[in-house]
């Protein structure tokens, strides 16, 4: 008999109740794992949980940390209505932090 080939990618969570977002980020390699990295947020825009990332960790680049405050913490990733204007807003955080490494090294 013929098989079909199916590919799925699925991850369960329990999530505790109703919040505004949920943050997950994404391999950009097939077939690489990543360890438990997400951010949850409040309905009222307070971080409620975030895991996996630098900031929460010691010893890590302390621009990085900065730049994960800033879009965690300062809610780059809550602004707009629409995927691409919350895209728009973690881009011009980043966009600014290349300018620093570019102009200060």
């Amino acid at each position: 008999g013929a098989y079909d080939k199916q590919r799925e990618m699925s991850i369960e969570f329990e999530v505790d109740g109703p919040y505004k977002a949920m943050i997950l980020p994404a391999s950009t390699e097939e077939g690489r794992l990543l360890k438990k990295r997400y951010a949850v947020f409040e309905l009222n825009g307070d971080l409620a949980e975030l895991k996996g990332f630098e900031v929460k960790r010691r010893g890590e680049l302390q621009l990085l940390k900065v730049f994960q405050t800033q879009i965690f913490y300062e809610g780059a990733f809550l602004e707009g209505s629409t995927l691409e204007e919350c895209y728009a807003s973690v881009a011009k955080v980043a966009d600014r932090w290349i300018d620093v490494i570019d102009t200060q090294g």
